[in-house]
């Protein structure tokens, strides 16, 4: 019979038997499921069977895994996640089996907030020693946004300007049917510009997480992991995201506080395009997982088709 718990960190896994350290083999593929809460597994027939739904913004703008581990200690039987960000997350634990854990005061399936850059105490799990336990976890970055995702943000038009320099027509609106259907995606605009388009700031927030090394972008999927992106968070607890921006074009580094209107970037075609364009996104984080929310640039609700201009 197997009798270890194994800490489970995509890439490798702590298995705690006596000390060991075993790699793990397997992949591990993130996947949606019908309620858009996020899993990770090592499964491509269990993730398809659990109801996989494929978001097409997720691996655009998605966050370095390898920067939140968590470490079990055997001798006090504490759970500790590592985040290497500077800026918060929100972190889930999730466990094999809860029958295999004897006592535990960890909030397994809760979002947890963990500020940049520290060691967090998540608390201890104590085992049965019945068969194998495997402890996971999932995170998005950013804190939890305190306010309801089903309505306009927002009527006020001066809450959200244009986030780019010049006169553009929306070329992808919400729920389009290219690339805007899951969750994180379906109420993002894509906007036809030239590369090398000023990128502005559409409200005041703090540089959370960047990508902007790519220089390679194009009409095929494969591309998708290859796209430059800013994101930004606001006092709120939202999220405004930038993305298919021109390499290495940046004018913001993370953890720098930005101002409505600041130039944060250029521009570009990088990672799964038809063509230069912006794709711009007002995010939330959820209990369930990050969403895209409804918004209005300027009051005006950016539609298909709709010429928008600062």
């Amino acid at each position: 019979m197997i009798n270890k718990i194994k800490v489970l960190i995509l890439g490798m896994s702590l298995a705690v038997a006596g000390g060991m350290v075993i790699p793990a083999e397997a992949k591990i593929l993130r996947y949606v499921d019908d309620n858009g809460v996020v899993y990770y597994t090592d499964d491509e027939k269990d993730a398809q069977n659990s109801g996989y739904q494929y978001d097409s913004y997720d691996d655009w703008g998605e966050p370095d895994q390898n920067k939140v581990k968590l470490s079990f200690d055997p001798e006090t039987h504490k759970l500790y996640i590592i985040n290497e960000f500077a800026s918060e997350i929100t972190v889930k634990i999730k466990a094999s089996d809860r029958n295999l854990i004897k006592d535990t005061n960890i909030p397994f399936d809760e979002p947890i907030e963990i500020g940049g850059n520290q060691q967090y105490l998540v608390g201890y799990v104590v085992y049965s020693g019945a068969g194998e336990l495997t402890i996971s976890r999932t995170f998005d970055i950013g804190k939890i946004f305190k306010g309801s995702a089903d309505f306009y943000y927002s009527t006020n038009p001066n809450e959200l300007i244009v986030p780019f320099v010049g006169a553009f027509k929306v070329t992808q609106g919400w729920e389009g049917g290219f690339t805007h259907k899951g969750p994180k995606s379906r109420y993002a605009i894509d906007v036809s510009m030239p590369i090398g388009t000023p990128i502005l700031a559409a409200k005041d927030g703090k540089v959370i997480d960047m990508r902007m090394g790519s220089t390679s972008g194009g009409n095929n999927p494969s591309f998708r992991p290859m796209a430059n992106y800013v994101k930004i968070q606001h006092a709120d607890g939202t999220m405004t995201v930038y993305v298919h921006l021109k390499g290495n074009s940046q004018k913001v580094k993370v953890g720098d506080t930005v101002r409505q209107g600041q130039v944060i970037a250029l521009s570009g075609n990088t990672g799964y395009t038809t063509g230069p364009h912006l794709h711009f996104a007002l995010l939330t984080n959820t209990p369930n997982g990050v969403r895209s929310i409804k918004f209005k640039l300027k009051g005006v609700e950016p539609s298909s088709g709709t010429l928008l201009k600062n």
